[in-house]
């Protein structure tokens, strides 16, 4: 017995001994490929974090962001959730049927005010006497779906609805829950899928009064794959590739994006982004401060601006057939004040569109 608990103690010092090695020459690695984020990287050591505490937190975090083989360990660990202890969920995600959501319970009320000052300050400041119209939608994330139809907790969707349309009263609000459905959305994602979203595209442009006149379908379905999205990585589960669908046609193929960060007009689909960091970048160049989708079939002018997150970059390609013109802009990216030096907002509809994802999650509006 003696022997053999001297060999346990060598063996386990030795363990220890390699991983402290190992850490030590180890390579920080800025970014985790497959969870798409930056890792913690060695904290600055001074006297004033020493005392409030602040280095150690910020060395737990390197330690636990650097440790070597960590994605291996993830799925390890992940396998043991999952096929040991028979858990349905693994790094804070629900999986069910191949589906993956982060499953949120609280509604940020302070978000949703930082939200509804932000809108309100658009709407009073280029909206409220302009001579067209605003209008208001709301996009459920997938958990919306995704807890009802498995039974997990959620947030209070109908209270952050209620909630935003009464800040924002001057707004019009465009339901489009009922268009929508968890097949909808990527399994490994948390964006929809562009073919999946034709429902919520025309409901809208029934609303904004660019319907079956203006819009021609005749869709042309285009694949990519394989597609892993965000969900995939960050859950360290070998889920099967998914496929990206965009549409096109002959009025879309003619579209024009033009850039005003980078002054370069593209197509609506960078197809190049397939193969970066963010796959679903091909929808629109991804996460751009501002941009005007230029539409040559429309030959009369009809513009409309739309304040957006990334759910609308799949979605406003489509809804691009029904104005010559739509100005595409992400206030999480470019201040709000000078939007004027860009957009004439004389007699131009606006429409606040947010997925319920960005309302509650405290967003970095300019």
């Amino acid at each position: 017995m003696k022997i053999k608990n001297i060999v346990v103690t060598v063996v386990f010092c030795l363990f220890i001994t390699l991983f402290f090695l190992l850490s030590v020459f180890h390579t920080p690695i800025e970014v985790s490929e497959s969870e798409r984020r930056p890792l913690a990287q060695a904290p600055e050591i001074s006297f004033q974090g020493i005392i409030n505490g602040s280095v150690m937190e910020d060395i737990e975090d390197f330690t636990a962001d650097q440790f070597p083989f960590r994605d291996s360990f993830r799925k390890l660990y992940t396998w043991y959730r999952m096929n040991v202890m028979q858990l349905k969920d693994t790094n804070d995600l629900a999986i069910e049927d191949g589906y993956i959501a982060k499953v949120e319970s609280g509604l940020n009320e302070k978000s949703i005010e930082k939200v509804l000052g932000s809108f309100n300050y658009i709407y009073e400041n280029y909206l409220k006497d302009n001579g067209g119209k605003t209008y208001l939608s709301i996009i459920p994330d997938k958990n919306y779906f995704f807890s009802e139809k498995y039974g997990y907790i959620s947030m209070d969707y109908d209270r952050l609805v209620k909630e935003i349309t009464e800040g924002l009263p001057a707004a019009e609000y465009i339901d489009i829950f009922g268009t929508l459905e968890l097949e909808d959305y990527y399994k490994t994602d948390t964006h929809w899928s562009q073919d999946k979203i034709l429902l919520t595209m025309e409901t809208l442009a029934q609303k904004l009064g660019v319907g079956e006149n203006f819009l021609g379908g005749g869709y042309k379905e285009n694949s990519l794959y394989p597609f892993y999205g965000v969900y995939h990585g960050q859950s360290a589960l070998d889920l099967p590739a998914e496929t990206i669908v965009y549409l096109t046609n002959d009025v879309l193929d003619k579209c024009t994006v033009f850039d005003y960060e980078t002054g370069k007009t593209t197509g609506l689909y960078t197809l190049e982004n397939f193969n970066s960091k963010e796959p679903y970048d091909v929808f629109l160049g991804g996460t751009k401060a501002m941009l005007r989708i230029d539409n040559p079939a429309v030959t009369e002018k009809k513009e409309l601006v739309v304040f957006r997150d990334s759910f609308g970059s799949s979605l406003l390609p489509l809804l691009s057939e029904g104005y010559s013109s739509i100005f595409v802009v992400d206030i999480r990216y470019i201040s709000a004040s000078m939007l004027e030096s860009y957009i004439d907002f004389e007699n131009v509809d606006a429409l606040f569109l947010y997925s319920t994802l960005i309302l509650n999650s405290n967003p970095s509006f300019k």
